[in-house]
């Protein structure tokens, strides 16, 4: 069992609301735009997860709360649908030495646990059915992505758009929710198989088995851009290119031949992605390319030697454990690789209705600014989803502009002062906690070096 610790007051009476769920696509604080839509698109993914399920989830539950500009997922209304309808027993957590029960349960009888069973089936069946329909998950979505990036921005396509995205987002969202809330399960369940194990040693033997997932959309990314770098420390002319960092017009400009061939392709798979990417502040990197090159010429000028890291050995693993527990903790490894690998494919999908409402937020500032609601473009990400909205509608018009201003003004101070808060890892009610121990996986192993 991990082993956590209180670290400030508050009442802890409630629901148990945790950080990690969400850090692989917010690992920091999100503008009040990025927080506010993550919160709206996760709400309706979570009642499509569970509807679809068939658990009968309630509509408008609260799944997301932002505090300090970070996302904390309610895990309690997840653990108690999957105990009653799945017979999935909910997590324990020790917490500064006493054992804590998410939701009260008991493990069912004879009759019930084989209704319960139906659940469970259910469960998996969903998930490998999400696993297959990933790839055209990712068309529907590169699809509006590609629909919105032809637009003009008329008013009225602004307000069709404006209408669109929690729809498309919740779609492109669903395998990642189910992948991340499985893979969650899953490792905290490996982890209390392994708690006799000193916890580096666990970790060790945990990277070992789990392997380097060389499958995953990041590994992709990071090979292409150090191919990208050997074709350029080869060739002077490329090398040259890149110092020269005159990158907004690279197609036109690039050296024609195999690197401007490769350089095309990652754009054309690579270019709605960002960095830290749930922030849609942020900008992708087909409108500011030279993050890439940056990137590819750092490789250039410092090549590695790439270690290739297989599929991962259990053997140590398996020997670590006890024996009646060693084929769960195979079948759970085997798992895990699988939910990582998901995980980072689903985030892929939902990348591209980020780049889109990146878009939209954009071409609804430019709009705003027109009468001097918004005086900077970028401030658009300090207002919430559903404030933009009520811009584009008339809602929050021009007769209001002096508290438009001054709302932004405000919520880029809360911004600045978020992002050097150091945040808990979970919230019990109201009172913050953390692990005393780490190892949520977003991706299995360790790397460094310029990409």
């Amino acid at each position: 069992m991990i082993e956590y610790s209180f670290t400030g007051p508050g009442s802890e009476s409630g629901q148990l609301w945790s950080r990690s769920f969400m850090e692989p696509l917010a690992p920091g604080a999100l503008t009040q735009f990025s927080a506010s839509l993550l919160a709206e698109i996760a709400a309706r993914t979570w009642y499509l997860y569970y509807d679809r399920l068939g658990f009968s989830p309630t509509p408008r539950t609260r799944l997301v709360r932002i505090i300090e500009g970070r996302p904390y997922t309610n895990l309690t209304v997840s653990a108690r649908l999957d105990a009653e309808n799945a017979g999935i027993e909910p997590p324990a957590f020790a917490v500064d030495g006493r054992e804590r029960v998410l939701i009260a349960w008991q493990k069912p009888g004879f009759l019930g646990g084989l209704k319960l069973g139906r659940g469970a089936k259910k469960v998996d069946e969903t998930l490998a059915a999400l696993q297959n329909e990933l790839p055209e998950i990712t068309a529907q979505a590169r699809k509006w992505y590609d629909k919105v990036l032809g637009l003009r921005w008329s008013q009225a396509e602004v307000l069709q758009i404006m209408e669109e995205i929690e729809r498309y987002g919740a779609a492109a969202l669903l395998p990642y929710f189910a992948a991340r809330h499985n893979l969650e399960g899953a490792w905290r369940r490996l982890l209390s198989l392994l708690d006799k194990q000193p916890p580096q040693e666990t970790m060790a033997l945990l990277a070992a088995a789990l392997g380097g997932n060389e499958g995953a959309i990041e590994s992709d990314m990071a090979q292409r851009i150090r191919q990208l770098g050997r074709i350029a420390a080869a060739q002077p002319e490329v090398a040259g290119w890149l110092s020269a960092g005159a990158f907004d017009d690279w197609t036109n400009t690039v050296p024609a031949g195999d690197f401007a061939d490769a350089a095309q392709t990652f754009f054309s798979l690579y270019g709605h992605r960002a960095l830290a990417e749930g922030d849609v502040c942020n900008p992708r990197w087909s409108e500011q390319p030279g993050i890439v090159f940056d990137a590819i010429r750092a490789a250039a000028e410092n090549p590695s030697t790439a270690i290739a890291v297989g599929a991962g050995s259990i053997d140590a693993l398996l020997g670590a454990a006890d024996g009646k527990a060693r084929k769960e903790v195979a079948r759970l490894v085997e798992q895990i690789r699988t939910l990582i690998d998901m995980q980072s494919r689903a985030i892929h999908a939902y990348a591209y209705i980020l780049a889109a409402t990146r878009r939209w937020a954009l071409a609804a500032g430019h709009e705003a600014m027109a009468d001097h609601r918004i005086t900077e473009i970028d401030n658009v990400f300090f207002y919430e989803l559903e404030e933009m909205k009520q811009m584009m509608t008339g809602e929050w018009n021009v007769s209001d502009r002096s508290a438009i201003h001054e709302t932004a003004s405000e919520r880029q101070e809360h911004y600045a002062q978020w992002q050097q808060a150091v945040p808990a890892g979970f919230i019990w009610g109201e009172r913050p906690m953390q692990a005393t121990r780490r190892g949520v996986p977003a991706a299995a192993g360790h790397a460094s070096g310029p990409v």
